[in-house]
């Protein structure tokens, strides 16, 4: 174990730590009240919104979990485990901003206040170089003749392979990294502005997007190059994402039977804890993908997982179709009480459950 793991294993932690301590000390200062924090939306707050924060403080705490997990994690793929727990622990620490203003924030304005509120598009950016490097290295390093360019690869398309070579070097995207938040940063002052306006710079809306398809190219390669043994590490990240594309699924068919029946909203706020339940799924599925050992087989988990959303989605517009039309939305020459259509939906997929997710699973292609 070299010095530089363990201070990345000792700052994984000291994120995480903090991203829980965050939330906690939010939900005290709007709720609780013991610890004699104050919050300016005290005042405003009711049982709805806690239950919203306490969900949203549920995820940070798993996520936290996982990046502690990940950081001591010995296995073969111990050096990619740490670069995705490092990732993880920055993203812990950013969902519990509210929280860490509340704790560490400078009550007077200033110079350090402005350190201050900087210093979260530094713990972003590290996250987006671990989140880089991790997939860079994930499920193993390639070698110089699988980095090649494809044989059918246009020429047009060269300069963006050359650059995904770049970023797979053990420094590069620290270097990166470093070379954004000097920008950023130096941009920022010489404008005038404030140092926590450089997270909130289309530049830094541009350097997200460039992330997001670098890992894409970075994944692309490794399923393209994997052997047989890589494949059950891959299938967990598709996995992640099948469980998180479910989610939006999901929502978007709630959102319009909701929206055809007029169904009064519950206190709960049920949309985004549907979509905290798709990020739980997804951190945990990236997790399995470097701590998996003996266990579910993700290839069935994926399809399970699939099916499911297939399934519970098209329900819900099935029944959104027949709200409308049995309510008269679309023929107003009659009209049933609502929610005639939903159970007449609701009883459909129970009934056609089993013989639909088996012709649905024959035709995935996992």
């Amino acid at each position: 174990m070299t010095a530089l793991s363990i201070s990345l294993r000792i700052v994984v932690i000291l994120l995480a730590v903090a991203g829980i301590s965050g939330h906690l000390a939010y939900l005290d200062a709007l709720w609780w009240h013991s610890l004699g924090l104050t919050a300016t939306v005290a005042r405003n707050v009711d049982r709805a919104t806690v239950l919203l924060l306490a969900a949203h403080a549920f995820v940070s705490a798993v996520c936290s979990v996982l990046a502690v997990l990940l950081s001591l994690n010995e296995g073969r793929r111990a050096d990619s485990s740490l670069a995705l727990a490092l990732a993880f622990g920055s993203w812990s620490y950013l969902m519990a901003y509210p929280g860490v203003t509340l704790l560490l924030s400078p009550s007077a304005p200033g110079l350090e206040r402005g350190i201050f509120e900087a210093h979260f598009l530094l713990v972003e950016v590290v996250g987006l170089a671990a989140l880089l490097r991790f997939t860079a290295i994930f499920p193993r390093p390639l070698t110089e003749e699988e980095l090649r360019p494809w044989a059918t690869q246009p020429a047009v398309l060269m300069p963006f392979h050359h650059i995904g070579v770049f970023m797979r070097r053990d420094l590069a995207p620290a270097a990166v990294g470093a070379v954004v938040l000097a920008v950023l940063w130096g941009g920022t002052l010489a404008s005038g502005n404030d140092l926590s306006d450089a997270g909130l710079s289309p530049a830094m809306d541009l350097v997200r997007l460039a992330a997001a398809g670098m890992v894409v190219m970075h994944m692309h390669r490794a399923w393209r190059m994997s052997t047989e043994g890589d494949r059950d590490a891959l299938m967990w990240i598709l996995a992640a994402l099948v469980i998180l594309i479910g989610s939006l699924a999901v929502l978007i068919g709630a959102n319009m039977l909701v929206a055809v029946t007029g169904f009064p909203e519950p206190d709960v706020a049920w949309r985004p804890i549907i979509l905290d339940i798709g990020i739980i799924g997804f951190f945990t599925g990236l997790a399995m993908s470097v701590l998996h050992r003996e266990g579910p087989d993700p290839s069935r988990l994926t399809r399970r997982a699939a099916t499911l959303t297939i399934v519970v989605t098209c329900g819900l517009i099935l029944a959104a179709g027949l709200e409308a039309l049995f309510t008269g939305a679309i023929f107003t020459s009659y009209a049933l009480r609502t929610g005639v259509g939903t159970a007449v939906a609701f009883a459909v997929v129970l009934a056609t459950y089993r013989t639909s997710a088996r012709a649905i699973e024959r035709v995935l292609p996992v």
